[in-house]
């Protein structure tokens, strides 16, 4: 198989160099990332400039843009010598639970792939509790994926709603099981934004915390909590409300 594996971290980011080693053991791997940290872009693509591709290794492209603007690079252009069957995206530094996918750039990857038409999955490792973003154990996670990576993709369906999968885990170097998650966490960030400066011209500066977070049981946060796997299927297509039938409009 050949996978398109990208992230928003960066491609010189510990995450996806783990899980482009392993899952090398057994398809052909093409890696194109953004040449920096994209933390949070959500689904932002680069329709108005031109994206600049750089060669680091074999079959490994750094781009001067996002992770959408990887995936349709993958996908979309002759970059690659091979059809490209699958989309990976990660192994992300940090959680990607509940209300983080819609910021998610991580996760945004795994969606366009899904849009494009092919099997996605994404991949995201939170710290323990006390742990530094760069102590975090991939390797547990890495090995999970890379062995069950036929699965994961065949969760991802190509009927309407399509969906791409996403899987949370919290840093450990094992896991007690892997769960579906029944639901999504929400979060309540404490955000707000710092200004420096006075007169006409002063600089914001977003600040952020996890805040509160709210889920049951089947939750992925929650299941994250218990030292397993979540797994969820999050629509990549969107999915209309339930309509009311009291409401009157005027015209």
């Amino acid at each position: 198989m050949n996978i398109l594996l990208t992230n928003d971290d960066g491609y010189d980011a510990t995450g996806i160099k783990k899980l482009a080693g392993v899952l090398s053991r057994r398809h052909r791997v093409y890696v194109l990332a953004p040449d920096s940290n994209r933390s949070a872009v959500s689904h932002c693509i680069s329709m108005y400039r031109p994206l600049e591709l750089r060669r680091i290794s074999e079959n490994v492209w750094s781009c001067s843009g996002v992770p959408t603007d990887c995936v349709a690079t993958g996908i979309r252009s002759r970059l690659f010598p091979e059809r490209i069957d699958a989309v990976v995206s990660g192994i992300n530094s940090g959680a990607n639970v509940g209300t983080d996918i819609i910021y998610s750039g991580t996760c945004a990857a795994a969606r366009q792939g899904v849009l494009y038409g092919l099997p996605s999955v994404a991949v995201s490792l939170s710290p323990s509790a006390g742990e530094k973003p760069e102590a975090l154990e991939f390797d547990a996670l890495a090995d999970f994926t890379e062995r069950n990576i036929d699965a994961l993709l065949s969760l991802s369906g190509n009927s309407h709603p399509r969906a791409f999968v996403n899987v949370n885990a919290v840093s450990a170097r094992s896991y007690t099981d892997v769960k579906f998650a029944g639901e999504l966490c929400v979060r309540n960030y404490d955000d707000f934004l710092e200004l420096e400066g006075d007169g006409d011209v002063i600089s914001a500066h977003f600040v952020t915390d996890y805040g509160r977070t709210s889920g049951g049981i089947q939750s992925d946060y929650s299941i994250c909590g218990e030292g397993c796997i979540a797994v969820s299927l999050v629509y990549a297509d969107p999915v209309c409300a339930k309509t009311v039938d009291d409401i009157r409009f005027s015209l």
